[in-house]
């Protein structure tokens, strides 16, 4: 796992909805839009589970999710190993996240991604350069 800078926190905290990408075991990519999530340390990016499907199977069959963001300092992506969580801390804190809403979701799950890579993801020098 590797630390994400506040700088790189906040450019995500900027957008409430941001993109999440998986594959399949065939390599088929599947992205789709999370507007539930949260931040768990400088170390994971949790997802709450409340309509996942393919995205659900890749991440129980591969085990990797991608996010990208943009902010004021730049784009950037991270790269994650991931876990459903059902049980624990993390469940239940997604959990608390989808049922606190004025129509509430399910919040059947958490997708709890350990950050292990940050790229850039901004255009012009140092496009696509490993950052941590």
């Amino acid at each position: 796992m590797v630390k994400v800078s506040e700088t790189i926190m906040e450019a995500f905290k900027t957008q409430r909805i941001i993109p999440m990408a998986t594959v399949n075991k065939d390599g088929v990519p599947n992205v789709i839009y999370v507007g539930m999530w949260f931040w768990e340390g400088d170390e994971t990016l949790c997802v709450v589970n409340n309509y996942l499907n393919k995205t659900l199977v890749n991440v129980k069959e591969m085990g990797w999710v991608s996010f990208v963001c943009y902010g004021k300092s730049g784009s950037y992506q991270i790269k994650c190993k991931a876990v459903n969580a059902t049980e624990g801390d993390l469940y239940e804190k997604g959990k608390k996240v989808a049922h606190d809403r004025e129509k509430p979701y399910p919040g059947r799950s958490t997708v709890v991604c350990k950050v292990e890579e940050v790229y850039q993801g901004s255009g012009g020098k140092g496009a696509g350069d490993k950052l941590a």
